[in-house]
This record gives C-alpha cells, structure tokens and sequence, in this order.
C-alpha cells in the first residue's frame, strides 16, 4: 500500500513538472525605433510552432508586407542554443541593454521589462529583423518577432527599443535573452546575442502578471467578526501567495 500511495505521488508531482513547463504563456509587445512606436503586437504558445522562416517576396516594397506576416507567425521554441553558420561578419549586434519596469507585489520578479539592441554591418544600410527569445534553462520561447527595420552602417542612433508585457505564464525566476538578428532580404540568420556574450542578458528577475499578487479588498463592516477577519488577512494572503506560486 505505501509503495503504490509513493508511486502514485510520484506521478503526480512529474505531471505538475510537465505542465509548469509546456504551460501556455502569452506576450505583448511594442517596438520604437526614431521615437516611433508601433502597435500593439501579441505572441502566445497556441499558435503553430515553425523551425524554419518560409522566404517571401524579395521585392523591396514588400517590407510592409513582410512585417505583417512575421507578426502573424507562430512562436518558435528552440531546444538547444542558435549556432551562426556564416563567418563574413557582414552584420552583427554591438550591444543590448535590459530596463526591468513593472512589479505589482514588489517581489523583485517584474512583468513588464524592454529591450533596446544597436544591430550593425559592413554596408550602408540593409534591412533586417529579429526574434527574441526567454529562457530559464536550455529551451528559449520565441517571445516577440520585430517588424522589418532598417539599420545604418555603425551607427548608433538606430536602435531597436521592444517593451514587453509577460501577460500569462511565465514563472517566478532569473531568465535569459536570446537575440536573433535576420536579413530581410535573403531570411538569413546573421547574427546571435544571448547571456553567454552580454551579462545584460543574463539573470533577468522576471515573472508573467498573473503570477503578481495583489492583495484582496476586504470590506469590514464591524462587530467582532469583522475585527477577527482583520487579523486573519496576513494568514489569508500568504495562503494566496503559495498557491499562485504552484499554479
């Protein structure tokens, strides 16, 4: 009896495991570039995963086009780190930088963080995307697919910023970015940024916002119970606490 109570509490405690790792999860984004901020984009779990970026139309008018599709695809879940195969060093990313903003409980984990890199190459100018990725462990979770932009050169001034908002999902932990950079025009993986290259990436102290805790409004109305439900608040909100952790 107490060996199949012990496997049966095993199963279980394996279920959970799974679940809190392939949960579904969502997230919001907005991109500014030039002091121009663009709609609301949002990216979810539920949509089809795809390993490889289909190619479309080249023409250098369909850059809006091509926005819009890129915004419409699944996310993509990376089981092991992106590898460059090309060595020309046409583009790169100079640097990145992480603002965290937003935490309702105060807990140190925030839900709502933004992310500003500066992509570089060799020409001109040339056009480029990126998708962006959260990790806890060694699986990153494709979070946000950028519009096509436009980058000059070395310049400085045209830096991607994307807010995010982590809406569902995403457990309590130190998380790291990965940062994908693509060429528009031939759909070409070119450069990689992740923890391993800038710390600014590494140990990000995030959390999704349902998994913030607020504390419930409790209306007294007076009388001795009403006294007694005050005292029982700090036990009734750590019990909340716990329990939205789990879940």
């Amino acid at each position: 009896m107490n060996t199949l109570r012990l496997i049966t509490l095993v199963s279980l405690l394996l279920g959970f495991s799974v679940q809190a790792q392939d949960g579904d999860w969502s997230v919001q984004s907005t991109e500014t570039q030039y002091k121009q901020t663009s709609q609301l984009f949002s990216k979810d779990s539920r949509g089809s995963n795809k390993s490889l970026l289909q190619t479309m139309n080249k023409d250098k008018h369909s850059s809006q086009t091509k926005s819009q599709s890129l915004h419409n695809q699944g996310a993509i879940s990376l089981q092991s780190r992106s590898i460059l195969n090309n060595y020309d060093h046409e583009f790169w990313i100079y640097d990145a930088w992480v603002t965290l903003r937003n935490d309702l409980d105060y807990d140190g984990f925030v839900y709502r963080f933004s992310l500003e890199f500066d992509a570089d190459t060799v020409y001109s100018e040339a056009d480029v995307y990126a998708r962006l990725y959260l990790s806890r462990g060694e699986v990153f979770n494709e979070y946000h697919t950028t519009s096509v932009f436009t980058i000059y050169g070395e310049g400085s001034d045209d830096s991607l910023l994307v807010d995010s908002e982590l809406l569902s999902g995403f457990p309590s932990g130190d998380y790291e970015v990965l940062i994908e950079l693509y060429d528009a025009y031939t759909d070409e993986l070119v450069a990689i940024l992740d923890g391993n290259d800038d710390p600014d990436l590494y140990l990000l102290s995030l959390e999704s916002k349902d998994y913030e805790y607020t504390e419930p409004v409790v209306i007294v109305e007076g009388g001795s119970f009403g006294y007694l439900s005050l005292l029982l608040l700090p036990l009734i909100a750590f019990r909340s606490r716990v329990l939205q952790k789990l879940h």
